[in-house]
């Protein structure tokens, strides 16, 4: 199956989609992983690709358990980072 090149727009979707319960952090990370490869395969990125590489690879953190199912990365934080996406600035 064909899917078009993720936009910050779609990478945000994502997340509410996750805050929502509608997609697991687990195929969030599978789903950005996949993207991530895809971006690094290629010899030169635009620079809304560069800037999307790097919330993909920041956000591959999302599913990084301390204990099952309590996450590193609490809710308050990915809507901090949506914020941030929105915005366009860098996650750190």
């Amino acid at each position: 199956m064909f899917e078009s090149q993720p936009t910050k727009q779609d990478l945000i979707n994502k997340l509410e989609k996750v805050l929502k319960g509608n997609m697991s952090r687990e195929q969030f990370n599978q789903w950005s992983y996949k993207w991530v490869q895809n971006l690094e395969s290629r010899n030169t990125l635009s620079f809304d690709e560069e800037q999307l590489h790097e919330y993909l690879i920041f956000l591959l953190s999302i599913d990084l358990e301390i204990e099952p199912n309590v996450y590193f990365h609490e809710d308050i934080e990915l809507k901090e980072w949506i914020k941030k996406i929105t915005s366009g600035i860098p996650l750190t």
